[in-house]
């Protein structure tokens, strides 16, 4: 996908200036999206559906030109230099002080058969044009195509309005020849105004915390900036809040890692959210990170810093067959306050799936666990880490990552589980592509799962736990197995939030539902699921 390119015309500066001032204010109309600026934005039409000055509008069948461009010869000049169709034609400035929030539109790029071209007009140090993030640098009488369906804004810091001449075209042959021969656009260093320094000082401001509309919140950041001597304007607020900062605090306690970027060297980059306090309560850790978004202080706060060295331990680790109650066991014990349960963390699963070599998988595992069980200070916490069903085939990384964690394997009938699959599939039971019979794919992954569990029935620190045990096992064999000594009042905590969480749909086969026991039927005369049946029934011992 191009971003940018420089078009090889040139036009004269002082020739493009000479038929601006033929422009007269009553051309000028206020743009038509009043929602994506701040200040004064506005247009005058050289080309337009309706033929008139003031109409700014980029959508129609067919355009014509207006009676400005009769009164202006080098702007029809430089339009007889495209051959190619044109639509709309416009001026556009944005008045000193002024902004275009950042935004993208649609199908207005090469690849969709349309071409939005510039010709800065009037700029200045001053002006500040960004797409995907990156400063272009823009001169008058130059002509750039941008790809505006990409995230771009517009600052005007500067005393005078830009102006660039805009065009929409239509890509053919012609065109298509012009952008081969054309080179990119040249990028700019990006202005330092201290926002990311700024942004990590918000964290000394929970009072912030409890402002729950970004709008309010920006306007509250943007004054509270103003009064530390920033020179910010809401355009600049409105970006930061959309990506995190490059400035991290000194103390990340209270912060979550919540996605990694792998470099191809050194230590793994990670999205930080300050979240003090916050529990993960939710049934996946992705719901959890969703609920803490919630709060724009959150959002605008989050920063990109490595991982840590850490030592820190988890308390124990949960794998599954999947649809066998590890969500319950770990949404259990999860409503103890000393307990901080991650279900399922993508981050988790980045650093499984990546190609790194394994020494550096492992010390990133170390890093990232030990960031979630250090998340929450008071030492007596405990962290438990519940694993995707498809982590099993992990197991030899994970123990040496954490040799001396106790963990747990917990399974269920299969057939019971390809039935929860058949009606709802979870994402390792949906294959990439076609297969000849999805009831093979299915058994064959829980095959697999079941395989590498048997290779561990005899590992230190292991427990097998079987789904008709639940919700009585949480309490008196997997909490003691994580090294939770609980007291009369947690077990019956537990027991209350495990009868609760035990009616959800989700986590019950309905022995008596006519219609699951009609789809067993079917399933259990399947050869493949009468194989995995009986490996499993060989496993553990169950009829």
């Amino acid at each position: 996908m191009l971003t940018g390119l420089t078009l090889p015309f040139v036009f004269d500066p002082e020739l493009l200036r000479a038929d601006l001032a033929r422009v007269a204010a009553d051309d000028w109309a206020p743009h038509f999206n009043n929602l994506d600026f701040g200040g004064v934005w506005r247009g005058a039409a050289l080309r337009s559906p309706s033929g008139r000055t003031t109409d700014l509008a980029v959508k129609g069948d067919r355009f014509q030109s207006t009676a400005l461009l009769a009164r202006c010869p080098y702007f029809e000049q430089l339009l007889q230099q495209f051959a190619c169709p044109l639509k709309s034609v416009r001026l556009l400035s944005l008045a000193p002080g002024s902004f275009i929030r950042e935004h993208t539109d649609d199908a207005l790029d090469f690849e969709d058969g349309e071409a939005r071209i510039h010709v800065p007009l009037q700029t200045g140090p001053g002006v500040e044009f960004y797409l995907a993030g990156e400063r272009l640098s823009l001169e008058e009488g130059r002509t750039y195509y941008v790809n505006v369906n990409l995230p771009h804004r517009v600052t005007n810091r500067g005393n005078t309005d830009r102006i660039h001449l805009v065009i929409d075209a239509d890509v053919n042959p012609w065109l298509r020849g012009v952008f081969t021969g054309s080179g990119p656009i040249q990028r700019m260093a990006l202005p330092a105004l201290g926002l990311d320094l700024f942004r990590a000082g918000l964290v000394a401001h929970p009072e912030l915390r409890s402002i729950p509309d970004r709008r309010s919140y920006l306007e509250a950041v943007l004054e509270l900036s103003r009064d530390a001597g920033y020179s910010f304007c809401e355009a600049d607020l409105d970006a930061a809040y959309r990506t995190p900062s490059g400035e991290a605090p000194g103390d990340l306690a209270g912060w979550i890692p919540c996605s990694l970027r792998h470099p191809d060297s050194g230590p793994a980059l990670a999205e930080w959210l300050h979240a003090p306090g916050e529990r993960f309560t939710d049934p996946f850790f992705e719901d959890s990170i969703r609920r803490f978004r919630f709060n724009p202080h959150t959002v605008f706060t989050r920063c990109l810093a490595p991982l840590p060295a850490s030592a820190a331990q988890p308390a124990g680790f949960i794998f599954h067959l999947s649809r066998c109650g590890s969500t319950l066991i770990s949404r259990t014990l999860a409503v103890l306050p000393r307990v901080t349960a991650i279900s399922e963390a993508p981050p988790i699963d980045q650093i499984l799936r990546s190609d790194a070599p394994e020494p550096r998988k492992i010390e990133w595992l170390r890093d990232l666990i030990g960031a979630f069980a250090s998340a929450r200070n008071p030492p007596e916490t405990h962290c438990i880490i519940k694993l995707d069903a498809w982590h099993m085939a992990n197991f030899p990384l994970i123990r040496k990552a954490f040799p001396d964690t106790p963990w747990i394997f917990s399974h269920r009938d299969p057939l019971e589980v390809l039935v929860s699959h058949q009606r709802r599939p979870g994402l390792h039971m949906t294959p990439p592509g076609a297969v000849p019979s999805l009831v093979d794919f299915r058994a064959g992954v829980l095959t697999g799962i079941l395989q590498s569990a048997a290779r561990w029935l005899s590992e230190p620190g292991g427990l097998f736990a079987n789904y008709t045990e639940l919700p009585a096992a949480i309490g008196e064999k997997i909490a003691p197995h994580f090294g939770l000594r609980l007291s009369d009042s947690e077990l019956e905590l537990l027991r209350g939030a495990a009868s609760l969480d035990a009616k959800n749909p989700t986590q019950a086969f309905a022995p008596d539902s006519r219609a699951k026991q009609e789809e067993a039927s079917e399933l259990r005369r399947h050869p493949a699921v009468r194989e995995l049946t009986s490996l499993w029934s060989g496993l553990f011992g169950t009829p």
